[in-house]
C-alpha cells in the first residue's frame, strides 16, 4: 500500500508502521548518545556527533526517536535563568527555532527567580519517542549531527546529554540527492 501525505510518499512497512518510500532498512535498531558542556558560563557551545554511515552505498540515519536532557538552570534570586539545548543537521552559529530547517530537537529551561521562591517552565520540540504513527522522526544523510548548548544568567556552564534513536537505511538514488542537496543547501 502506497499513499501520499504531507507531500511525503509512504509505504507500508512489514510490521505495520509506514516508512517513505526510496529507503530500505539495513540495520538493527541502535542510539548515539552525547554529552556537550558549556566552554564557559553563557557561552554558545557545539559539538559534532559522527555517525555510522557510509556515503559510498548512500546510507541515511532514520532517526525513530530523540531524548534531549538540557542543563538545569541555576537557581538566582530576582533573576530569569535558562538552558537551550539544539539537536541539528548542519554545524549551527546560535541557537535556532524549531521553524529551522537545520533544527531536529530543541529543549529549553527556564527558572524565573523571585524574592524567595522560584518557578520552574521546560519546553521541548521534537523529542521523545514517536508516537505518530509514523515510522521515522527525521532522516540525516551527512555522517554527522550537531549538539549546541547555550544558557543565560547562569553561574555554571550547563552540562546537556542527548541520545538519538534510530537505524541506518540504503536510500534511491534520487532521494540520497535530494536528502545530500536540501541539508547541505539549507
Amino acid at each position: 500500500m502506497i499513499f501520499l501525505l504531507s507531500g511525503l510518499l509512504y509505504t507500508l512497512s512489514a510490521v505495520g508502521m509506514f516508512m517513505a518510500a526510496g529507503l530500505k532498512r539495513t540495520s538493527s535498531d541502535f542510539f548515539v548518545s552525547a554529552s556537550i558542556t558549556e566552554s564557559a558560563a553563557n557561552t554558545f557551545t557545539t559539538q559534532e556527533i559522527t555517525l555510522p554511515l557510509n556515503s559510498l552505498d548512500r546510507e541515511v540515519f532514520v532517526i525513530t526517536g530523540i531524548i534531549l536532557d538540557p542543563g538545569t538552570p541555576n537557581s538566582i534570586a530576582l533573576t530569569q535563568t535558562t538552558s537551550n539545548v539544539t539537536l541539528s543537521r548542519q554545524l549551527p552559529t546560535a541557537i535556532e527555532g524549531i521553524a529551522e530547517f537545520n533544527t531536529i530537537a530543541l529543549s529549553a529551561e527556564s527558572i524565573n527567580g523571585g524574592v524567595g521562591e522560584f518557578d520552574y517552565f521546560s519546553k521541548t520540540y521534537g523529542n521523545q519517542i514517536t508516537d505518530t504513527g509514523a515510522d521515522y522522526i527525521d532522516v540525516v544523510a551527512t555522517p554527522n549531527m550537531f549538539l549546541a548548548v547555550l544558557g543565560a544568567n547562569n553561574v555554571n556552564p550547563m552540562v546537556s546529554e542527548v541520545r538519538v534513536f534510530g537505524y541506518r537505511a540504503k536510500a534511491e538514488v534520487s532521494v540520497y540527492s535530494a536528502l545530500i542537496a536540501s541539508e547541505l543547501n539549507a
